[in-house]
């Protein structure tokens, strides 16, 4: 019996040396011929494609920057101060962390829905439950409504979050893959921009539609995606995963090749997702165990831990857009109401254009480069922040004070080069096909959980020693360099599958 097993395990090395090697030949074929292609601007269909993705699947990340700027923005909204009781410290944790409680209560069902039933009815539910939670938290008639619908946000949020990046990723064309994933989380901002304006138009009404008004809203972004990814074809991937090749290979057809079906490249990719994805099914790589069951696997699943954590961890739940600006500016004596908006949308339309410079920047950076280059930025910049909020609290110094508005600006321009731009397109492609969604919900579980902490710790730190509370991030940040450095694996250029067999081979 022993002996069997062993000649078993030769055979299956064997056979994923062979795999191996077949898809590194076919994979150099398909990036000299995507190489080659002409841009998208330059095929009709493909850039119906991209256009479809905009309300279809870049619009999901909207609801969460729309949220965060939002919940800034309303701290500085009276009326909504008074009705909720002045929510400070604990409670107005409580009331930011829900939503990544919510979030990470949907996690164990997200690669369910998405694997099942694919990657634009994952969209959908997620969508569906975000416009109802947008709804309710618009007629909310107390705080305890407040925090169902909130909770309800998170919850739907995730599956859209997921599979908006993930069917971008296996939808477009090997030439713009890099970029389009990246794209993804760029709209973040967009919802944030949107948010701090309403917020900034509406704060001034003397009744409670000042924060109603942007509370209703936030059911907008999903409402267009409801909309949108009904249009959008489904993932040649998934579909290929379940039975169905001849749709997987028509749809690949129609956008990568304009309906040429002699089209080289795609005749390539479709060999190389069939091969690659069933050769994987067959070995029973779907399921939750097979995260840990190899090497290259634990590695993935590393990396998608820290990705998670590091993108809560960083300082950006502290410093800016993530909920607490208003407790922050107030550190550096900013306590008006106006001057707190004003200072939010800036950073809001900011933050918008670093990341687009960031998503076209990850054709020509390497993924170790953007990341190590991201995290040291954040350090240096933290550190100074921290050291001029010092001497502004505890001196008087007020440049020091002017300089750490200057220095949030200055912030996420790093921070966006890397965890902006990389964080679900990094993801896409260091998940295998089969481990994808589930390698996701793990995503999701961390970040959403780090935040969850971030959320609820953050008001009770700068509450309890101000601007101090920033030395801790300062401490992390050093961590996250050397986790990166140690850790991340370069996965520039190759097609999703071929990404695959190279990391297993490490």
């Amino acid at each position: 019996m022993e002996g069997s097993k062993k000649i078993e395990k030769s055979l299956q090395q064997i056979e994923d040396t062979k795999l191996s090697q077949d898809v590194e030949g076919i994979d150099s074929q398909l990036q000299r011929l995507a190489h080659e292609a002409p841009p998208f601007y330059k095929k009709k269909n493909l850039t119906r494609l991209y256009l479809l993705m905009i309300p279809g699947c870049l619009v999901p990340s909207v609801t969460l920057g729309f949220d965060s700027a939002m919940m800034n923005g309303l701290q500085a909204v009276e009326t909504w101060n008074t009705y909720f009781g002045n929510p400070n410290g604990s409670i107005l944790g409580v009331l930011t962390a829900i939503l990544s409680l919510g979030a990470v209560c949907a996690t164990p069902f997200i690669s369910m829905v998405g694997d099942r039933w694919g990657r634009r009815k994952g969209i959908l539910f997620g969508s569906t439950i975000m416009a109802i939670g947008g709804l309710i938290q618009g007629l909310s008639i107390n705080i305890a409504m407040f925090l169902v619908s909130r909770f309800l946000l998170g919850f739907g949020l995730v599956f859209a979050n997921t599979y908006a990046p993930i069917l971008i990723g296996e939808l477009s064309h090997p030439r713009d893959r890099q970029v389009t994933t990246s794209l993804y989380q760029t709209t973040w901002y967009l919802g944030a921009t949107m948010a701090a304006w309403i917020t900034f138009a509406t704060f001034v009404i003397p009744n409670d539609w000042a924060w109603r008004i942007p509370s209703l809203l936030q059911m907008s972004p999903a409402i267009v995606t409801i909309t949108g990814v009904l249009f959008l074809p489904e993932s040649p991937r998934w579909l290929i995963a379940n039975g169905k090749n001849d749709l997987a290979k028509a749809i690949l057809t129609k956008y990568h090749a304009e309906g040429d079906e002699y089209d080289e490249l795609v005749r390539l990719e479709f060999h190389e997702m069939k091969q690659v994805i069933e050769a994987d099914i067959a070995a029973n790589e779907m399921t939750w165990r097979a995260l840990l069951t190899s090497r290259g696997n634990r590695r993935r699943l590393l990396l998608i831990i820290m990705l998670g954590v590091f993108s809560q961890w960083s300082g950006n739940g502290l410093v800016s857009k993530r909920y607490y600006l208003a407790r922050v500016l107030e550190t550096v004596g900013i306590a008006s109401y106006k001057e707190k908006n004003i200072i939010n949308g800036c950073l809001m339309i900011w933050s918008w254009i670093c990341s687009l410079c960031a998503a076209f920047l990850t054709a020509h950076l390497r993924r170790r480069t953007q990341f190590l280059i991201s995290t040291s930025g954040m350090l240096a910049i933290f550190a100074s922040q921290t050291l001029c909020a010092g001497l502004f609290n505890d001196h008087g110094n007020v440049s020091a004070g002017y300089a750490v508005i200057a220095m949030l600006f200055l912030f996420y321009t790093f921070f966006n080069l890397g965890f902006n731009a990389l964080l679900y397109s990094y993801p896409v492609e260091v998940l295998p096909y089969p481990v994808r969604a589930k390698g996701f919900s793990v995503l999701m579980f961390f970040g959403k959980a780090a935040n969850f902490v971030n959320a609820f710790v953050n008001p009770i730190g700068l509450q309890s020693i101000g601007w101090k509370f920033y030395l801790v991030y300062v401490g992390w940040l050093v961590i996250e360099i050397l986790g990166i450095y140690l850790y991340l694996v370069e996965t520039k250029g190759p097609s999703l599958e071929a990404i695959a067999s190279r990391f297993d081979d490490l």
